[in-house]
């Protein structure tokens, strides 16, 4: 069993347990969504720089409106893009070709949040630095039509070594596996590259951050041999006034 700490998509692995069952999370379930990404990237290294070394609680709270804006974004793009198991014990956010912003909040109150806790100066530094070096570097590494996206993966520190994240993580695999499109995952945790290597990715390159270094790692289809590619079924976006 493995552990892994923030920023590596904080996941453990129980292969003596059976599979939790994988929903997305609705409407009502976005706030404590968040809470449980924020639990899990509360020493993230590299969002404490974009936070600029804000001191808890104002630290917490800056992770908390970030990742509250994402996940209603995300939701809205599919509302397959964020999935969680056990009462949102355990939360997921995945794309196609990394087509979420997972910065930028989705609305102006949460920008003017971020804004008011971090300075916009730093915001927009941020926003302008953070997010873009990567996407850059994804897309360039990154040279087919389709592929899946890990954007963040967290567990709650007391609901870790129950197979939560191996349950997420494998369901997203999975379709990647069925439609036979690679996954791609950013990583700066060196625990989390061993775990993500038990999976079949690999590392292709890295971006620094500020003196952070981030990992990019794909990982190919498992094709069984005859298995024709299955088109990839993605749910519409919620409403913004439906769950």
């Amino acid at each position: 069993m493995l552990a892994l700490r923030p920023l590596s998509r904080q996941i453990t692995v129980s292969i003596e347990q059976d599979t939790p069952n994988v929903r997305p999370v609705i409407k009502g379930a976005i706030t404590e969504a968040a809470y449980t990404l924020t639990s899990a990237y509360s020493s993230n290294e590299v969002l404490g720089w974009c936070a600029r070394g804000l001191k808890k609680p104002k630290h917490e709270e800056f992770l908390h409106v970030l990742f509250k804006n994402m996940i209603n974004a995300a939701t809205l793009a599919s509302r397959d893009y964020v999935i969680q198991v056990e009462g949102c014990a355990g939360v997921l956010v995945w794309s196609l070709q990394g087509n979420i912003n997972t910065w930028v909040p989705s609305c102006l109150a949460g920008t003017f949040k971020l804004a008011r806790l971090t300075g916009i100066t730093s915001a927009l530094k941020t926003s302008m630095k953070f997010q873009p070096s990567c996407d850059k570097v994804r897309r360039q590494l990154m040279n087919c039509d389709h592929y899946l996206t890990i954007h963040y993966l967290g567990v709650l520190p007391h609901e870790q070594r129950k197979g939560l994240g191996r349950a997420l993580l494998q369901h997203v695999l999975t379709k990647a596996d069925e439609a036979h499109y690679p996954t791609y995952v950013e990583v700066t945790d060196a625990q989390a590259i061993s775990f993500f290597k038990k999976f079949g990715f690999t590392e292709q390159g890295q971006v620094m951050i500020n003196n952070n270094r981030i990992i990019l790692m794909v990982r190919e289809p498992v094709i069984l041999q005859d298995h024709r590619a299955i088109s990839l079924e993605i749910a519409p976006g919620r409403r913004r006034s439906s769950t």
